[in-house]
């Protein structure tokens, strides 16, 4: 009996320590996203006083796609509208410029219950992740100016046509696209993070290239925002190449890999 008491009181122990560390596991967090919260917030109002520039930004491939062509007005649904356009655009823009502080805050809370080997691939992986959203991002604003340019181009086929742009919806297209473009240039990291568990290989990528190029048509045809053929094309071809390009990154991958496992 006095054994099973002392098994007991043990176990009752290692509860109370589990209950404990969960609980300040929970309060590191709630820390963490009011600090993440805070950021924004900051972020957001700096970008209010800064509204016309970032909307000049975000608008100006509209511009140069409308100037000279068709006749066109920027018009609001609703006396309200103008200042939820404001401030949408204004959280969004303090959520980019203060990601950085975020992120970090999520590296923070994460990185404690991870070894030293599962943090050295995250060093390199990161800033390339980072690089890849970014090009990505860059091409959808390039490629968001022809895309509106096909559609505009319609309006002429009316007599008399005139465009009245909604600022709401073109702003959510905007995001939208760079958002799509940015996400799916992320392939290179998730074709590695595979490579690095095991699950994929280089041999079978090279086997299988025919399929994925197919896998990712299909992909573009249903994530591009604007379902135009030219921004389709702008987004599968380059994400093909990097697919192609990934094959080597996962050979280097499975390199590193089998020496740490050694």
């Amino acid at each position: 009996m006095a054994v099973a008491s002392e098994a007991a009181k043990r176990r009752s122990e290692v509860d109370e320590e589990k209950r404990l560390e969960l609980t300040e596991h929970l309060a590191e967090l709630r820390a963490r996203i009011i600090r993440s919260i805070v950021y924004v917030a900051i972020g957001a109002t700096i970008c209010y006083f800064y509204f016309e520039p970032i909307y000049g930004f975000l608008f100006r491939p509209m511009s140069k796609a409308l100037t000279g062509h068709v006749e066109w007005r920027i018009v609001f649904n609703h006396f309200t509208q103008p200042f939820f356009v404001v401030l949408q655009v204004s959280i969004v823009a303090g959520l980019i410029i203060m990601a950085p502080l975020v992120t970090a805050e999520a590296w923070g809370f994460i990185a404690p219950a991870l070894t030293r080997e599962e943090k050295k691939p995250l060093r390199w992986i990161a800033p390339f992740s980072v690089l890849l959203f970014c090009g990505g991002v860059v091409l959808a604003y390039w490629v968001a100016r022809f895309a509106i340019s096909w559609f505009v181009g319609y309006v002429s086929w009316f007599p008399h046509g005139v465009l009245y742009q909604d600022p709401k919806s073109y702003v959510l297209f905007m995001l939208k696209m760079m958002a799509a473009f940015g996400v799916v240039f992320q392939l290179p990291v998730v074709l590695m993070f595979l490579a690095w568990v095991g699950i994929l290989k280089s041999e079978s990528m090279k086997k299988s290239w025919r399929t994925a190029v197919v896998g990712i048509s299909v992909v573009g045809l249903f994530v591009t925002p604007s379902n135009d053929a030219f921004t389709m094309l702008m987004m599968i071809i380059p994400v093909i190449g990097l697919y192609i390009g990934s094959i080597w990154l996962v050979q280097i991958v499975e390199k590193k890999r089998a020496k740490s496992t050694r």
